[in-house]
């Protein structure tokens, strides 16, 4: 037998004989502390919602669940730790949207790439943000907004919690999609721009419905319209950014579970059933709610299909806004 022939068939009876093992090595999982890798600050949406299913997921897998906060880099630094580990399941990230699909137009490079090198599990919930106005302007719903902007170029400004942000980039997707000249102000932090929007130096801003609810219910800020596809049930008044006459819009702030690329199969499904008997819960669904999100619980086809769609949709985003990384 020539050489090339023996190694082809030395690695086809390796894999005959490692798949079996595999199997039931996944079918034992877990058998020990899994930790789940949060890559921004604690006390944020993204840290709320790791804890909230890391918790359930220790009860549902019967291990403890630890969760870690790596902030950097608007959550590329923890992302790529959880790249570089073994790709076993015991090391997952809870990711948004801006590392998975805006981080890759905003970044020369990333140091992984979130298609290759990591492996979705599922969705675990998806939320909007809420547009807002300050109390004094003329500005009651979006056909008002887009009206004052055209009638008054570049006279209104708009904050974020920096370049790149959903928040940023939802309102540079209502510039591409309406035509208006509204002007840009990143601020180091949602507060301060929330702040500054209710004392009139800036007059609109997207922002988090956890963070904008109370705000909007004692009146100290006018809502107009929330940007995801269908009406928050914390506002159903409220409509979408695309019922209020702006086509092709939908901006949505999700979480998700993924793991580095090569984690077994198996060991994939056996997370992703996990997750979705959480989302079913009612508790989970109404803890979520209160913070103005839905639980999810997707498939990874479903959660692999999403990134690809949303990445194409922000990428035009990106490059229209001129926004790169700070």
């Amino acid at each position: 037998m020539k050489r090339k022939q023996f190694l082809a068939v030395a690695l086809a009876l390796a894999g005959v004989c490692a798949a079996p093992w595999q199997s039931a090595w996944a079918q034992r999982y877990p058998e020990r502390v899994i930790r789940i890798v949060v890559p921004y600050v604690a006390g944020g949406n993204l840290d709320v919602t790791g804890r909230l299913f890391g918790q359930a997921l220790s009860e549902e897998l019967g291990q403890p669940v630890v969760i870690e906060n790596r902030p950097g880099a608007n959550g590329n630094t923890g992302t790529e730790q959880v790249v570089r580990s073994a790709p076993d399941g015991y090391t997952l990230a809870m990711v948004s949207a801006g590392t998975l699909v805006i981080n890759p137009s905003m970044y020369k490079s990333m140091g992984f790439d979130p298609e290759k090198d990591l492996a979705p599990i599922s969705i675990v919930s998806t939320g909007p943000l809420v547009l807002q106005v300050n109390n004094a302007m003329p500005i009651r719903n979006m056909a008002e907004l887009v009206a004052y902007a055209k009638a008054n170029p570049r006279k209104l400004n708009f904050g974020s919690g920096g370049n790149g942000t959903l928040a940023h980039l939802s309102a540079e997707m209502l510039r591409a999609r309406t035509g208006i000249e509204i002007v840009h102000v990143p601020y180091k932090g949602t507060s301060l721009a929330t702040t500054d929007v209710m004392a009139g130096h800036i007059q609109i801003m997207f922002d988090t419905l956890s963070t904008a609810a109370p705000l909007i219910k004692e009146g100290k800020l006018r809502a107009i319209a929330v940007t995801s596809a269908k009406r928050s049930a914390a506002f159903p008044e409220l409509p979408t950014v695309a019922e209020a006459g702006v086509k092709d819009y939908a901006a949505e702030a999700w979480a998700g579970l993924v793991a580095p690329a090569g984690t077994p199969r198996d060991v994939i499904v056996r997370l992703q059933t996990a997750i979705a008997k959480i989302a079913a819960r009612d508790q989970i669904k109404e803890r979520l709610a209160a913070v103005g999100s839905e639980a999810v619980g997707s498939t990874s086809e479903q959660f692999a299909a999403a990134i690809k769609t949303e990445r194409v949709r922000w990428a035009e985003i990106v490059k229209f806004s001129g926004a790169k990384a700070d």
